[in-house]
C-alpha cells in the first residue's frame, strides 16, 4: 500500500511540473528569427565543365518570420525568410563572383518538453529554397532562379515570459543541389538564430 501511495505522489509531482506549461499549451505565436547561415559543402560552387571548383560559401546571414502553435508536448511552425551569401572564384587569370539571394520556406513539427516557462524542443520538417542566383565576371553578368527541396532537422529552446517569447535555435538544412547554365551550387548548411516573438 505504501508503494502505491508513493507511486501516486510521484506521478502527481511530475504532473504538477507539466501543468504550468499545459495551462498555456494552446498558445500560438509570431516570431522574428535572426542569425547566421553557414553552408557546409566543401565544393559549394563548381563549373559544369570542371574548369574551376571552390571552397564552401562563407558564413552569412539568415532572417525569418515564423508562425507557430504549441499543444502540450507537440508544436508546429511555418516560416519564410531571406538568406544570402557570395563566393569569389578564380579560374586561371579570371575572377568572378557568385551570389546567393534566397527565400527559404518550411513547415516543421516539434516535440517539446514544457517545464514551467522553459520549452526545449526537437524539430523536423520539409520546405523549399528559392534561390535568385547571379554571377558576375569580366565577360558580363548572368542571373537565374532555381527552387530546391529542403529537409530540416534541428533543436532549440523557447522561454515563454508571459506574452513574450525569447528563444534560440540551431537547424541543419539539407538543400538539393542547384544546377545552372554556368555551374552548380551546393547550399546545404547550418542556421543558428536568436528568436523573439509575441504569444497570443
Amino acid at each position: 500500500m505504501r508503494s502505491v501511495r508513493r507511486s501516486i505522489v510521484a506521478v502527481l509531482a511530475v504532473a504538477s511540473l507539466a501543468l504550468p506549461a499545459a495551462a498555456s499549451a494552446a498558445d500560438t505565436y509570431l516570431a522574428l528569427k535572426g542569425g547566421v547561415w553557414a553552408p557546409t559543402a566543401s565544393d559549394g560552387i563548381s563549373s559544369i565543365n570542371g574548369a574551376f571548383s571552390s571552397s564552401k560559401f562563407p558564413t552569412s546571414g539568415d532572417v525569418e518570420l515564423a508562425y507557430g502553435a504549441t499543444l502540450g508536448i507537440i508544436g508546429a511552425q511555418i516560416s519564410a525568410g531571406y538568406m544570402w551569401s557570395s563566393q569569389t572564384v578564380t579560374a586561371g587569370s579570371t575572377t568572378g563572383t557568385a551570389k546567393v539571394s534566397a527565400i527559404p520556406f518550411s513547415v516543421v513539427g516539434q516535440l517539446r518538453l514544457p517545464i514551467f516557462f522553459i520549452q526545449p524542443y526537437l524539430e523536423a520538417g520539409i520546405g523549399g529554397f528559392a534561390n535568385f542566383a547571379s554571377t558576375s565576371e569580366p565577360g558580363g553578368t548572368t542571373s537565374a532562379t532555381k527552387v530546391s527541396f529542403m529537409v530540416i532537422g534541428g533543436a532549440g529552446v523557447d522561454f515563454i515570459l508571459g506574452p513574450i517569447l525569447l528563444g534560440a535555435e540551431a537547424r541543419y538544412n539539407y538543400i538539393t543541389d542547384q544546377t545552372f547554365d554556368w555551374g552548380t551550387m551546393k547550399l546545404s548548411g547550418v542556421t543558428i538564430t536568436a528568436n523573439v516573438g509575441y504569444v497570443f
